[in-house]
């Protein structure tokens, strides 16, 4: 004869604690199935507020920590939270540190709906043979010029695939050096710009760049063109050493860093080795949302550069042809900063433990000894979960069942893996069997049952957080 058991639950777990009063024996060889369930999910969130915003890096300079925007997140607008955390660390990456150099934070779910925090390089490379060129002679990294006799905006050497960095999206460099600047003419720029070089018509006008540094000629000030001066523009800076005969590299550096959220406009000279902000100019924020293009542009052909030093956004592969490219002269002077891709310690903390678990991370500390970061939560974020697949497991009773999941690989006393029936996106779940599957409960002899102990977890077997009653039928056979 068939028993029908009901359990009620008012915990805010799913967990069936249930005594039974009478008398229950069950006899030997007993079956059991489970005919339906029915819970309330609860409405999960994720809150940021004052007590919890705080993230803290290492990215192998120092600790460095940023403030997340306060707000309360749920399954609807959870990618504002993703967004805000990518555009936080990127905006906090500094083109002064050396490890944050050709650095982009890419904060993400992976497949199995868990965070992934990790970080990406553009490799620092010296970028002239892979730049595309009109009218220039780069034979000699050391000493490229423009080859044709023209006195015009006519010839460059950019690049209409390896797009740069704006500081939104991480941290990077764009410099060239002067090899010999002449005392009169238009003379030579590198730039950044929304317009791919190829496109430009073969017109290289400064003014198409959104962000660029323009060395005239030895007796002119440095111009520029920026998001808030879009047409060449005088600087308050001359150039310092601009000599032809330059056996110590101490001539001055053009530099285009992303940094800090911004984009500046830098010069490296002797009185400023460090690099010194163009005078005149503030760093900018660039909000074009479109890909800045490198681009080198040349008006004059009694001038030359060298030694151009670039990290593109998106990664070149690490050949020896690339290898050899990074290598750079530098100078016994000036220090612009250079990029240290090697082994470093990584670290990554939530300011408490509660939100870490909230994005499915064991502990809000995150440590280990790499050339990037790459923290992978634990867990799943819980409502991401779209595939409402829930374990109804005994805790006091012994069934002939078997989780094959990766990570189990064991007996266990499953009852039924169970799917919600019910529109996933309302918090209301409901499992009714139209086609019962019963279990051998593996007693030979009666069996007195005064207590009945279940809990439905989730396919990860993390908990479910429920409001209200929670009901479970059973039937034993």
């Amino acid at each position: 004869m068939v028993k029908l058991i009901r359990l009620k639950s008012d915990q805010d777990k799913l967990l069936f604690n249930n005594n039974i009063q009478s008398d229950l024996i069950i006899k030997p060889n007993s079956k059991i199935a489970l005919q339906n369930v029915s819970f309330k999910k609860s409405v999960e969130e994720i809150t940021v507020d004052s007590t919890n915003n705080k993230i803290e890096y290492n990215n192998g300079n120092a600790n460095v920590t940023v403030n997340l925007t306060e707000s309360i997140y749920d399954n609807t607008d959870f990618k504002n939270l993703i967004t805000d955390m990518n555009d936080k660390l990127n905006q906090s990456l500094n083109s002064t540190n050396t490890a944050d150099i050709g650095t982009s934070f890419n904060i993400n779910l992976n497949s199995n709906n868990k965070m992934n925090i990790k970080t990406q390089y553009g490799t620092q490379i010296n970028p002239t043979t892979r730049f595309e060129d009109i009218n220039i002679d780069k034979a000699d990294p050391t000493a490229i010029f423009k080859n044709s006799l023209t006195t015009a905006w006519d010839a460059f050497l950019g690049s209409s695939k390896l797009t740069g960095f704006d500081g939104k999206n991480g941290c990077g460099i764009f410099r060239a050096q002067i090899g010999f600047l002449d005392t009169t003419g238009f003379g030579v720029y590198i730039g950044l710009s929304e317009t791919a070089p190829e496109d430009m018509g073969g017109d290289f006008n400064p003014n198409k760049c959104q962000f660029l540094i323009n060395a005239e000629n030895s007796g002119s000030v440095y111009r520029f063109v920026d998001p808030a001066n879009t047409t060449l523009t005088s600087s308050g800076l001359n150039p310092e050493n601009v000599s032809q005969v330059d056996p110590n590299n101490d001539n001055d550096i053009l530099s285009i860093e992303a940094s800090e959220g911004k984009i500046e406009l830098k010069i490296y000279n002797v009185s400023n080795p460090a690099g010194i902000i163009l005078t005149g100019t503030t760093p900018q924020t660039y909000n074009g949302g479109k890909p800045l293009y490198p681009i080198v542009g040349f008006y004059s052909n009694t001038l030359h550069i060298k030694d151009l030093s670039y990290t593109p956004h998106d990664n070149v592969s690490s050949t020896t042809e690339n290898n050899i490219q990074q290598l750079q002269i530098l100078s016994s002077t000036l220090t612009p900063p250079q990029q240290d891709s090697g082994v470093q310690l990584k670290e990554f903390s939530f300011e408490t433990k509660e939100l870490a678990e909230s994005l499915g991370f064991q502990s809000r500390f995150n440590a280990d000894i790499e050339s990037i970061m790459n923290f992978v939560a634990e867990n799943t974020i819980r409502f991401f979960d779209d595939t409402e697949c829930y374990l109804v497991e005994a805790l006091n009773l012994n069934f002939d069942s078997y989780d094959g999941a990766k990570g189990q690989e064991k007996r266990r006393n499953l009852l039924a893996v169970i799917q919600n029936i019910r529109d996933r996106n309302q918090p209301d779940v409901l499992y009714d069997s139209n086609s019962l599957t019963f279990i051998d409960l593996n007693n030979p002899q009666p069996l007195p049952l005064r207590n009945l102990q279940f809990r439905i977890i989730n396919s990860d077997d993390g908990e479910v957080e429920v409001d209200g009653l929670s009901n479970m039928t059973l039937l034993i056979d």
